[in-house]
């Protein structure tokens, strides 16, 4: 018992309360779901996207996208400018990610990873983020009903 609770506090201690960070689950389920749409193609919009390879999951760009759901969480609002200015590059940098390109989806009301991949595949422009050859890793974090997906590729 003892040794249970002191894993507990230890796991409690790691993790900042100011950090969301993305379950295996999430990670695993939403970058297979954006493999998916990847593998087969898709249409965006009036765009047809054929299919392109498959992207890698990165955890920095996680925590990037975990600190930006937190705090359009908290604060309440949608946006890929923060409220404090930063675009979601800034916000990768910030996060220790070091590659050249970084692009973001965000998404704000859907409480299962279907629905929100739904609605990102029924944007033009989400969809096409989704799909964009330049792009070679992802992250992605949620809290509560916001979402919000980083895409980047390594130098």
């Amino acid at each position: 018992m003892r040794a249970f609770i002191l894993w507990g506090f230890i796991i409690f201690c790691a993790c900042s309360k100011d950090e969301v960070v993305p379950t295996p689950d999430l990670s695993n389920q939403m970058l297979e779901a954006v493999n998916k749409l990847r593998r087969a193609g898709c249409q965006c919009g009036t765009q047809y996207m054929p299919p392109v390879h498959q992207l890698t999951w990165n955890d920095t760009l996680a925590l990037a996208a975990g600190r930006h759901v937190k705090d359009m969480h908290d604060n309440n609002y949608l946006e890929h400018i923060s409220l404090t200015g930063t675009s979601p590059i800034d916000r990768a940098m910030e996060a220790g990610y070091s590659g050249n390109y970084v692009g973001e989806n965000i998404a704000r009301g859907y409480f299962s990873l279907n629905q929100v991949m739904n609605a990102w595949k029924n944007s033009e422009s989400h969809c096409t983020a989704m799909m964009d050859s330049l792009y070679y890793e992802m992250g992605a974090a949620q809290a509560s009903d916001y979402w919000d997906q980083e895409f980047g590729r390594p130098k």
